[in-house]
């Protein structure tokens, strides 16, 4: 049998009719943001996604769950040409954002339950959820908001964690790699590419919810996910 491991008390004290203050202030140490394995891991993913862009010709890009913009930045910075790039999170990460001048439109929502299209674009070309779904409280809710966002020719880049790197999850297993391809089919998304992170978890062997994921993808840190829409749907 094999055992998941835990290194805190959250799935025991974690209460979801006491959500988390929206305006509590989790950028306010940004040191992390300076840390070599952090600044490794954006610039990766930037490469990832600005790739993506470029490849398609992409112009609109909408980032839930953006944090203060880092990613962003870096984006922006590769693919060079204009984007119109907006992003979504806390009004902390929106203040710090707009402290350093980031290129982009920032919008503060709380998109833990459901998220408020109120001034986003129609449609989009690119959504990012960059290790953001497995935090929030509905994250049906939320992919099946941007599915809606979406259209024929859109992407959807998702990054979800590898248990084995000891991450907090909301729904634990949601996110096993079979399960949450299902999860994403059930949404109507299929999986186009899935890349591997350059960081590396401790070897544990597979679950039975894992018997579809590749073996160079075991101790992968994270997984990125590109999507497309299956059919359209009013």
């Amino acid at each position: 049998m094999i055992f998941r491991i835990t290194h805190n008390e959250f799935e025991y004290n974690h209460d979801s009719f006491n959500l988390e203050n929206f305006n509590d202030n989790e950028w306010k140490i940004t040191t992390r943001l300076n840390e070599d394995s952090w600044k490794l891991r954006y610039d990766y993913e930037a490469k990832i996604i600005s790739k993506v862009i470029k490849d398609n010709n992409f112009k609109t890009i909408l980032e839930l769950g953006s944090g203060p913009g880092e990613l962003s930045k870096l984006i922006q910075e590769n693919v060079k040409d204009e984007l119109t790039y907006h992003l979504v999170d806390k009004p902390f990460a929106k203040k710090y954002f707009e402290d350093n001048n980031y290129k982009g439109t920032f919008f503060a929502k709380d998109i833990s339950i459901d998220l408020d299209t109120e001034g986003l674009l129609p449609k989009y070309d690119l959504i990012i959820c960059n290790d953001v779904l497995e935090h929030l409280l509905c994250p049906s809710n939320i992919v099946k908001k941007c599915y809606y966002l979406l259209n024929e020719n859109s992407m959807f880049f998702v990054s979800i964690p590898n248990w084995r790197m000891a991450h907090t999850f909301i729904y634990r297993g949601l996110f096993d790699y079979d399960n949450f391809l299902y999860f994403m089919y059930s949404h109507n998304f299929d999986t186009l590419n899935v890349y591997k992170s350059i960081l590396d978890t401790p070897f544990y062997e597979k679950l039975d919810s894992e018997e579809y994921m590749p073996n160079e993808l075991l101790q992968s840190w994270n997984f990125y996910f590109t999507f497309k829409i299956r059919e359209l749907r009013s």
